[in-house]
């Protein structure tokens, strides 16, 4: 399991790796100097020293979020942010979120307004890792299916790899809260197979460090960020600058379990 270090210091490391990757992956460039900017943001709204217990904070937010996502987001976002300063459709959707945050249970994926999900999720986010930071029961090995975090119920977003032995532990990443558990190297996290054959991997020779991994039972994947190849990647920020591989991914029929916060 990865070290317990400060909110700041988790924070810092995304940021730095997002400008690093931006100057180094011309193709991902505007992707990842945007959420470097909101990641930026995110550290912005919470401290180290607060443990957030209500969504008050959390709404309070709402406003200057949208106002900043107005100057600084990609256009399409931008014009829909000043659209929804006059609505209380992200108050309504981030009030459903937090309710299932803080009762554990999962959210349903739903065709709403793409825009207003990703800015309740943007804002929820860093209060969700602080909130869960404090909870006294940690992660245990959870092999249920469809994989949901124990801590919050939402869909994994990433899969890890870290060396442990003579070989490498796969945990889970959270698509909320950034809480991380430990899972089966053979099933899928979706469907549950467990048949090698139907479950195959799949590399680039540009982010070898970064696989594809597939189920042709259920045709969902799995991003997974494989630190004993690359000890300096930052799994949340390394799947946005490796967006190709989910781009071909998708051609070969694929879909992802839970695209990332900026929908790649």
């Amino acid at each position: 399991m990865p070290e317990r270090v400060s909110s700041d210091a988790r924070w810092d490391q995304r940021i730095a790796r997002a400008r690093t990757l931006a100057a180094e992956h011309p193709a991902a460039h505007h992707a990842l100097s945007f959420y470097a900017a909101l990641a930026a943001y995110q550290k912005s709204l919470v401290s180290e020293r607060a443990a957030v217990v209500d969504v008050d904070p959390v709404l309070a937010a709402i406003p200057d979020f949208l106002t900043w996502l107005s100057g600084e987001a990609p256009a399409p976002l931008a014009a829909a942010a000043v659209e929804m300063l006059g609505s209380d459709l992200v108050s309504c959707t981030l009030v459903l979120f937090w309710r299932h945050l803080q009762e554990r249970t999962s959210v349903q994926e739903t065709r709403s307004d793409p825009n207003v999900r990703f800015v309740a999720e943007a804002l929820l986010q860093p209060f969700a890792e602080q909130w869960t930071r404090h909870q006294t029961t940690p992660p245990t090995e959870c092999s249920v299916t469809p994989a949901r975090c124990p801590n919050c119920a939402s869909l994994p977003v990433l899969a890890v790899l870290r060396e442990e032995g003579h070989g490498a532990k796969r945990t889970l990443l959270c698509s909320l809260c950034f809480t991380e558990w430990d899972y089966r190297r053979i099933l899928c996290p979706h469907c549950g197979e467990q048949q090698f054959d139907a479950l195959p991997v799949y590399t680039a020779e540009q982010f070898e460090y970064v696989r594809i991994e597939a189920c042709t039972s259920c045709q969902r994947y799995i991003k997974t960020i494989d630190l004993t190849k690359n000890g300096l990647a930052v799994p949340p920020v390394d799947d946005i600058a490796s967006v190709s591989l989910d781009l071909w991914a998708r051609e070969q029929g694929y879909v992802r379990i839970r695209e990332n916060l900026l929908a790649l």
